[in-house]
């Protein structure tokens, strides 16, 4: 059995390595300023990279012992891992949205929630101090942006060139997961969960998403989908669209026009771009946007809440406070800056 594991284990570790080589270096356009990863920069990557986070664990403890060790951001250990093969939760972050982050990841702890979870920090204060805390965690891994770091301070909406380039570049770093043929759940560090959300996204379709504008489960005309909370399943067309997505904001970029990622993406599936879409909506009183569920709170509605995404609250510190009014905040502020 031991054995057996270590196999897995190593199995594993070169899949994902092999997913985030892919990641680095997919879709590199030479007329992009994007940040390479060569070997100076690498060195940064590589302290809580899969292969040295998970074999720490493994060289601490032997057999069933490194199936059950669990770590303190997932509480879950690699056993618990290992029964949701193939999927990855995938969020990002920086420093000055740490708290949120680090809110949102309790809530799924308590949840009881495991899954294969990698966040990507966009500057190096976030990437250092995240890694020390997912140190040893058999679910939770850590990366360093590989297109371009950003401040360490919250990016106010109101800083919109800014704001934009931190969104625009998510889709680039599940595209490699699921080109390996990972489903992809990428989750916005503004959501708290209350309970499971896998169950959800099982069936036929593409992509997941809520669309606030639609009557569940409709997709009309003005249908405008969310890009903070989704799943994209590896198929021909998810590849497909999400490449024209990327192509479309890079395009946009060398025009210097301003297009939020959101945006862009809505466009292209009105128009069926490149191809049609199956979008799989998701309830939003289930999965409700952040006015709505407080809506629904205030009239005690009797909706069992899945996941909650703060969307449409806007700033951090607004955010937090809706949150620590419903008994939803659930960290201690700390400067994270030390």
């Amino acid at each position: 059995m031991a054995a057996e594991d270590h196999i897995f284990k190593i199995l594993l570790f070169m899949e994902l390595l092999v997913c985030i080589a892919f990641i680095i270096y997919s879709f590199k356009d030479q007329s992009v300023n994007h940040k390479s990863l060569g070997t100076d920069s690498c060195s940064g990557c590589q302290p809580n990279s899969l292969t040295e986070l998970h074999g720490q664990v493994a060289s601490d403890t032997i057999g069933r012992r490194v199936n059950q060790t669990r770590g303190s951001l997932s509480n879950c250990s690699l056993a618990d891992v290992k029964m949701r093969p193939g999927v990855v939760m995938l969020t990002t972050t920086n420093l000055g949205f740490m708290d949120m982050t680090l809110n949102m990841l309790e809530s799924i702890k308590r949840t009881g929630v495991c899954v294969n979870t990698t966040i990507v920090a966009e500057d190096k204060k976030c990437y250092q101090y995240l890694s020390k805390r997912a140190e040893g965690d058999p679910a939770v891994r850590v990366v360093l942006t590989n297109l371009g770091e950003t401040t360490s301070k919250e990016i106010l909406r109101t800083q919109r060139r800014q704001y934009y380039a931190l969104f625009n570049k998510r889709q680039e770093y599940f595209l490699g997961l699921t080109e390996r043929g990972y489903e992809v759940l990428f989750t916005d560090a503004d959501t708290f969960w209350f309970r499971d959300p896998f169950p959800y996204f099982k069936g036929d379709f593409d992509m997941s998403m809520i669309d606030p504008e639609s009557p569940y489960p409709i997709r009309s005309e003005r249908a405008h989908y969310c890009a903070g909370f989704a799943y994209f399943k590896p198929t021909k067309v998810t590849i497909q669209f999400v490449k024209t997505w990327i192509k479309t904001m890079r395009d946009n970029d060398k025009q210097d026009k301003l297009m939020a990622d959101q945006d862009v993406m809505n466009h292209l599936l009105r128009a069926d771009q490149p191809v049609h879409v199956n979008v799989q909506p998701l309830d939003t009183n289930i999965f409700p946007w952040g006015p709505k569920f407080y809506e629904l709170l205030e009239k005690k509605a009797n909706y069992p809440t899945v996941v909650m995404h703060a969307a449409s609250i806007r700033g951090r510190a607004a955010k937090v406070a809706k949150f620590t009014s419903s008994n939803m905040w659930l960290v201690n502020s700390t400067n994270f800056d030390e």
